[in-house]
């Protein structure tokens, strides 16, 4: 009986690994698949009137020896930049002409110029594992001649990026923010104070893309990751610039400690560095919220001045300046006027928020007052 058991269990292990050998499964060499082989259409003209009508391109199939699961990556390429265009796990892909118009013309795709015929060329890529060079093969590219028409995907608007922390009572919606340099880059800059609280030793704060926790960034300044831990700073005037990543998951922080932010010029005594004049934010998490420094001035001769940055990591006093209109000042910009008298100086880096969320002409979010006081 025992011997017979024996060989029951043997033969169960026999036909397990037999099982196993059937599923195991290996692609033929990679020097033996044949790409695929893009099919050639007709040239497409885009048209207000025709925009949800559907391109497709296809292609043959890759057999890679065995029935794997293929994914297909279809490419444009138009003067040396190729783009994504969509992924298939088919020998085909479709999408409508107001998607294929958007993706070319822009300037975050492929910058194709918006009303004009140009010569763009597809392709497609296939593989049977993401990231694996040698299985991956090459179509030829066929010629398209497309026409298009102007973006029709809704306008860039400038994003703010809040810094909620201890600092200002952890309250997002209330918090100071940072503001997106240019279209969609990722990269925000601004002003900040942080105020240490009475009851921490230190100041603590993470990043948040819209007025709540929904997907905050922390961990460290140089690796900011999504719900990373909260984020540590010494106290004091910063200028901050925030590179997110383009994927969302994660970014870096360049983090510059300054000393004052100033008026200077002839308005308040000339524009050697020894009549910087310091303006000053309240310590209250209203003040610091409001991300707006001011001053007054007591005898201002009236005439031009301009903000800038100086002190701490800020080695250059005019490599961050302002200037322009004070309704939108400025990097860099033409020399500001005040009048003489007693002049509060004022600039805020918070801006109108609701405002600047629907303005598409996308104006600088940093603004200043000067007016005169009794």
């Amino acid at each position: 009986m025992k011997f017979l058991k024996y060989i029951s269990i043997f033969a169960a292990a026999s036909l397990l690994f037999s099982c196993y050998e059937d599923d195991k499964v290996t692609a033929m060499p990679a020097a033996e698949v044949v790409a695929p082989v893009m099919n050639e259409i007709s040239d497409i003209v885009i048209l207000e009137d025709n925009l949800q009508s559907e391109v497709t391109f296809s292609w043959s199939s890759v057999d890679y020896g065995y029935p794997a699961e293929v994914t297909y990556s279809l490419y444009a390429n138009y003067q040396d930049v190729d783009f994504q265009i969509g992924q298939s796990f088919t020998s085909s892909y479709s999408l409508t002409k107001e998607n294929l118009n958007i993706y070319l013309v822009d300037t975050k795709g492929m910058a194709v110029p918006e009303g004009a015929t140009s010569t763009i060329f597809f392709y497609v890529v296939s593989n049977i594992s993401a990231g694996n060079d040698v299985y991956a093969k090459r179509s030829n590219a066929i010629q398209v001649d497309i026409t298009t028409i102007k973006s029709t995907s809704a306008p860039w608007i400038r994003r703010p990026l809040y810094m909620p922390g201890n600092y200002q009572g952890w309250s997002p919606a209330d918090a100071p923010v940072l503001w997106e340099t240019g279209e969609n880059s990722n990269e925000y800059e601004g002003l900040v104070y942080f105020a240490c609280p009475a009851d921490a030793t230190t100041v603590m704060f993470k990043f948040t893309p819209a007025p709540n926790w929904d997907n905050d960034f922390g961990g460290a300044l140089d690796a900011l990751v999504p719900k990373g831990s909260d984020i540590s700073i010494e106290p004091g005037l910063y200028w901050l610039t925030v590179s997110l990543n383009e994927a969302g998951d994660g970014g870096s922080v360049d983090a510059k400690k300054v000393g004052a932010i100033n008026v200077i010029g002839s308005a308040v005594g000339g524009w050697d560095v020894a009549n910087d004049f310091a303006l000053e934010i309240g310590t209250e998490f209203a003040d610091l919220n409001a991300q707006t420094w001011s001053g007054v001035v007591d005898n201002c001769a009236g005439g031009e001045f301009k903000f800038r940055l100086t002190g701490g990591d800020i080695t250059d006093p005019w490599a961050i300046n302002w200037g322009g209109t004070l309704e939108h000042l400025v990097r860099g910009g033409d020399n500001l006027s005040a009048p003489n008298g007693k002049v509060r100086f004022s600039i805020n880096f918070r801006g109108d928020i609701g405002a600047l969320a629907e303005d598409a002409t996308n104006p600088s979010p940093i603004s200043a007052t000067v007016e005169k006081v009794e």
